[in-house]
């Protein structure tokens, strides 16, 4: 993965919600065309992972205003399986808003 396409990332989940749609588009553009929907998960959840190191969380949105970001209560490894469980459910990518939304708690 490209360390700019990286940084971007990281500083649109410091500025707003990230959704799986931005982070699947960035494993897409990546990977080119002719990638597999396995390939394409796996290099989407890798870069969930880069950001998961860089202090990007997983979690829901809730309807409070004081506390507008819910991020789940798992580990690095636990957050992932529980993505990649998700995502093999969908026919496709996932969209934004679809699975969880990351931001920088």
């Amino acid at each position: 993965m490209d360390h700019e396409e990286l940084r971007y990332l990281l500083e649109y989940a410091r500025d707003d919600w990230l959704g799986l749609s931005v982070i699947s588009g960035a494993a897409a553009s990546d990977l080119g065309k002719g990638a597999s929907q396995s390939q394409l998960r796996e290099a989407a959840l890798r870069l969930i992972s880069d950001l998961y190191d860089r202090g990007v969380r997983a979690g829901d949105l809730t309807s409070s205003d004081a506390h507008p970001f819910a991020p789940w209560d798992t580990t690095k490894g636990e957050t992932l399986d529980r993505i990649r469980s998700q995502m093999a459910k969908l026919a496709g990518l996932p969209d934004s808003g679809d699975i969880c939304w990351f931001t920088v708690p």
